[in-house]
């Protein structure tokens, strides 16, 4: 099996998700350093757009968002299983809020106040990948802090009777509420809410104690060479289906329905009720075979 390499930069909150989990499975994996802002020239040759990080690469296979990272990690690595069944729908739900509202409620905010120790473009390149009808909708930024304490009180009243956010053990739900509430720590007026609120505070350390697995850095060209050198397995999966829609052959260009509109075009290979494939080709890699989740993006043909 092919090594996981994980394209990211230090204070992505989103990568923190992935890696809780690749420390929980105590998996080996490589850390390719991404820059915090666009252009991304060691990342687009994989992605053909996509920016968001982190990405996973496994040989020539590249896997955008989280959601779908995790749901290979866990399909590849049976040995520890990161949610039971019986909670696994729960946990995806928990998942989603906090990927949503719980981080936009956090990350406005705590961008705001450590805007200082950020590159002076963070702000710009963050405010180009919002659509313009969004940023005019932009709430008041106490409001928003109103709103995280609220949420700090539910996460709080769970946890103030559990170990972890579904009961007795750690799962997704709690790497996706650890990565939001981790990050917002960066911002001290979060931080004092969240340390207001012992049972919050002793759950982070513990998920924070886990580590980060067996990570080694490697070096960016590393990864593109290795995605050149390898070819990719185009055998559609055991739940592949057929989609009138998004039909086996066509060439689609993929993007996000929220933030972050770069475009990945490519050729679909297959297709399942919860993810598609594209084929894609650069000079830098060669063919590579791209896979988003269908939850939160839109699909568009193209001749």
């Amino acid at each position: 099996m092919s090594e996981l390499i994980l394209h990211h930069y230090e204070m992505s909150p989103f990568s923190k998700k992935v890696i809780s989990i690749l420390a929980f499975k105590g998996l080996d994996w490589r850390a390719v350093a991404q820059p915090i802002v666009a252009p991304k020239p060691d990342l687009t040759p994989l992605t053909g757009g996509y920016r968001k990080i982190p990405v996973l690469q496994i040989g020539a296979h590249i896997y955008c968002d989280t959601k779908l990272i995790i749901r290979e990690i866990e399909s590849r690595f049976t040995e520890t299983p990161l949610t039971p069944p019986e909670l696994l729908g729960a946990a995806e739900l928990l998942a989603d809020w906090a990927d949503t509202r719980l981080f936009l409620n956090a990350a406005t905010p705590s961008i705001y106040e450590i805007s200082e120790i950020v590159p002076p473009e963070f702000l710009t390149d963050r405010a180009a990948m919002q659509r313009p009808e969004v940023i005019a909708a932009a709430l008041p930024l106490e409001h928003v802090k109103a709103q995280f304490v609220l949420d700090l009180k539910m996460v709080a009243r769970q946890l103030a009777v559990t170990p972890y956010m579904l009961g007795a053990r750690f799962t997704l739900a709690d790497a996706a509420v650890f990565h939001v509430l981790n990050f917002a720590c960066n911002a001290a007026s979060l931080k004092a809410e969240i340390d207001a609120h012992p049972a919050i505070t002793k759950w982070l350390k513990t998920i924070i104690d886990m580590g980060q697995g067996g990570r080694q850095d490697m070096d960016a060209a590393e990864a593109l060479a290795i995605a050149k050198d390898t070819t990719p397995d185009y055998t559609p999966p055991a739940d592949a289906i057929i989609d009138a829609a998004l039909s086996v052959g066509q060439r689609i260009a993929i993007r996000s329905d929220d933030y972050g509109q770069e475009e990945t075009v490519g050729e679909i290979v297959w297709v399942t009720g919860e993810a598609l494939a594209v084929k894609r080709e650069d000079a830098q890699v060669g063919e590579v075979l791209v896979h988003y989740p269908r939850l939160g993006y839109l699909f568009e043909a193209r001749d």
